[in-house]
Protein backbone atom coordinates (compact mmCIF):
# COMPACT_ATOMS: atom_id res chain seq x y z
CA UNK A 1 0.00 0.00 0.00
CA UNK A 2 1.11 3.67 -0.41
CA UNK A 3 1.69 6.33 1.88
CA UNK A 4 0.44 9.71 1.06
CA UNK A 5 1.00 12.80 0.30
CA UNK A 6 3.21 11.66 -2.63
CA UNK A 7 4.88 14.01 -4.70
CA UNK A 8 5.78 14.22 -8.41
CA UNK A 9 6.75 16.30 -11.53
CA UNK A 10 7.90 17.36 -14.26
CA UNK A 11 11.69 16.50 -15.54
CA UNK A 12 12.72 20.36 -14.77
CA UNK A 13 10.79 20.13 -11.60
CA UNK A 14 9.20 24.01 -12.73
CA UNK A 15 5.28 21.57 -12.33
CA UNK A 16 5.15 19.80 -9.27
CA UNK A 17 2.35 17.81 -7.69
CA UNK A 18 1.46 15.87 -4.45
CA UNK A 19 -1.13 13.17 -4.49
CA UNK A 20 -3.43 13.31 -1.26
CA UNK A 21 -5.11 9.94 -2.30
CA UNK A 22 -4.71 6.94 -4.72
CA UNK A 23 -6.36 6.58 -7.96
CA UNK A 24 -9.20 5.15 -8.81
CA UNK A 25 -7.66 3.90 -12.00
CA UNK A 26 -4.95 3.34 -14.06
CA UNK A 27 -5.63 3.13 -18.37
CA UNK A 28 -2.84 2.66 -20.77
CA UNK A 29 -4.18 4.22 -23.50
CA UNK A 30 -3.61 2.92 -27.35
CA UNK A 31 -4.92 5.39 -29.53
CA UNK A 32 -3.53 7.27 -32.20
CA UNK A 33 -4.25 10.75 -30.89
CA UNK A 34 -2.26 9.73 -27.08
CA UNK A 35 0.40 7.86 -29.74
CA UNK A 36 1.33 10.97 -31.24
CA UNK A 37 1.37 13.00 -28.09
CA UNK A 38 3.69 10.92 -26.13
CA UNK A 39 5.78 9.25 -29.11
CA UNK A 40 5.05 6.24 -27.21
CA UNK A 41 2.78 3.29 -27.57
CA UNK A 42 1.03 4.10 -24.99
CA UNK A 43 -0.29 7.36 -22.95
CA UNK A 44 -0.85 6.49 -19.22
CA UNK A 45 -3.13 7.87 -17.33
CA UNK A 46 -4.08 7.65 -13.32
CA UNK A 47 -7.71 9.00 -13.28
CA UNK A 48 -8.00 11.11 -9.64
CA UNK A 49 -10.31 12.50 -7.62
CA UNK A 50 -9.20 16.54 -8.11
CA UNK A 51 -9.60 16.93 -4.38
CA UNK A 52 -6.29 14.58 -4.17
CA UNK A 53 -4.41 16.53 -6.49
CA UNK A 54 -2.53 19.86 -5.85
CA UNK A 55 -0.66 21.21 -8.14
CA UNK A 56 2.23 23.54 -7.59
CA UNK A 57 3.57 25.71 -10.41
CA UNK A 58 -0.06 25.57 -12.64
CA UNK A 59 1.11 28.88 -14.17
CA UNK A 60 4.08 26.98 -16.41
CA UNK A 61 1.45 24.85 -17.61
CA UNK A 62 0.34 24.72 -21.45
CA UNK A 63 -2.67 23.27 -22.85
CA UNK A 64 -3.56 21.66 -25.66
CA UNK A 65 -7.18 20.07 -26.46
CA UNK A 66 -7.53 16.80 -28.71
CA UNK A 67 -10.93 17.01 -28.81
CA UNK A 68 -13.49 19.82 -28.19
CA UNK A 69 -14.09 18.32 -24.82
CA UNK A 70 -10.75 16.57 -23.45
CA UNK A 71 -7.68 18.69 -22.48
CA UNK A 72 -4.10 17.84 -22.09
CA UNK A 73 -1.90 19.78 -19.84
CA UNK A 74 1.89 19.59 -20.35
CA UNK A 75 5.08 21.69 -18.43
CA UNK A 76 5.95 25.24 -20.81
CA UNK A 77 9.97 24.60 -20.10
CA UNK A 78 10.65 20.50 -20.63
CA UNK A 79 7.26 19.43 -22.23
CA UNK A 80 6.66 16.61 -19.63
CA UNK A 81 3.12 15.76 -19.96
CA UNK A 82 1.69 15.59 -16.73
CA UNK A 83 -2.42 16.26 -16.34
CA UNK A 84 -5.17 15.97 -18.73
CA UNK A 85 -9.38 16.18 -17.79
CA UNK A 86 -12.43 15.25 -19.73
CA UNK A 87 -14.88 18.55 -18.99
CA UNK A 88 -17.91 16.16 -18.33
CA UNK A 89 -16.35 14.59 -15.62
CA UNK A 90 -15.85 17.81 -13.30
CA UNK A 91 -14.50 15.90 -9.89
CA UNK A 92 -11.63 13.82 -12.36
CA UNK A 93 -8.60 14.44 -13.21
CA UNK A 94 -5.85 12.39 -14.80
CA UNK A 95 -2.19 12.37 -13.98
CA UNK A 96 0.89 10.79 -15.74
CA UNK A 97 1.53 8.33 -12.71
CA UNK A 98 5.20 7.55 -14.42
CA UNK A 99 6.21 11.05 -13.05
CA UNK A 100 5.77 10.26 -9.45
CA UNK A 101 9.31 10.44 -7.45
CA UNK A 102 10.86 7.89 -7.21
CA UNK A 103 8.91 5.58 -9.54
CA UNK A 104 6.33 4.44 -6.91
CA UNK A 105 3.16 2.41 -6.86
CA UNK A 106 0.81 5.36 -6.97
CA UNK A 107 -1.77 3.00 -5.07
CA UNK A 108 -4.76 2.25 -7.41
CA UNK A 109 -6.80 -0.81 -6.41
CA UNK A 110 -6.13 -4.08 -7.44
CA UNK A 111 -8.37 -4.87 -10.80
CA UNK A 112 -8.04 -0.87 -11.36
CA UNK A 113 -5.84 -0.91 -14.84
CA UNK A 114 -6.52 -1.84 -18.09
CA UNK A 115 -5.37 -1.13 -22.05
CA UNK A 116 -7.87 0.87 -23.53
CA UNK A 117 -8.21 1.53 -27.39
CA UNK A 118 -5.92 -1.76 -28.61
CA UNK A 119 -7.98 -1.58 -31.67
CA UNK A 120 -5.43 1.93 -32.82
CA UNK A 121 -2.29 0.38 -31.66
CA UNK A 122 1.04 0.19 -33.51
CA UNK A 123 0.46 -2.97 -36.17
CA UNK A 124 4.23 -4.32 -34.23
CA UNK A 125 3.34 -3.04 -30.71
CA UNK A 126 2.90 -6.70 -28.20
CA UNK A 127 0.70 -6.55 -25.38
CA UNK A 128 1.53 -9.38 -23.48
CA UNK A 129 0.85 -8.90 -19.75
CA UNK A 130 -2.50 -10.26 -17.78
CA UNK A 131 -4.00 -6.80 -17.61
CA UNK A 132 -7.65 -6.40 -19.07
CA UNK A 133 -7.57 -4.98 -22.66
CA UNK A 134 -10.28 -3.27 -24.21
CA UNK A 135 -10.72 -2.63 -27.87
CA UNK A 136 -12.25 0.89 -27.09
CA UNK A 137 -12.70 2.87 -24.04
CA UNK A 138 -13.31 1.20 -20.84
CA UNK A 139 -16.76 0.12 -19.97
CA UNK A 140 -18.44 3.20 -18.28
CA UNK A 141 -19.27 1.28 -15.12
CA UNK A 142 -15.57 0.55 -14.04
CA UNK A 143 -15.79 4.99 -13.33
CA UNK A 144 -18.54 5.20 -12.52
CA UNK A 145 -18.84 2.09 -10.30
CA UNK A 146 -15.30 3.74 -8.39
CA UNK A 147 -16.78 6.89 -8.51
CA UNK A 148 -20.03 5.73 -6.43
CA UNK A 149 -17.53 3.51 -4.25
CA UNK A 150 -15.37 6.40 -3.28
CA UNK A 151 -18.02 8.80 -3.24
CA UNK A 152 -16.36 11.03 -6.00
Amino acid sequence: MSDYPMQGGCACGAVRFTLLGPPVSIQHCHCEQCRKISGEFTSTGAIIPRRFLVIEGAENLGRYRTSPSFERQFCRTCSCYLFAYEDSEADLMYFAPATIDGGRHPGHPPGSESHIYLRSKCEWEQVADDLPKYEAASPDEIVTDLQRTEGI
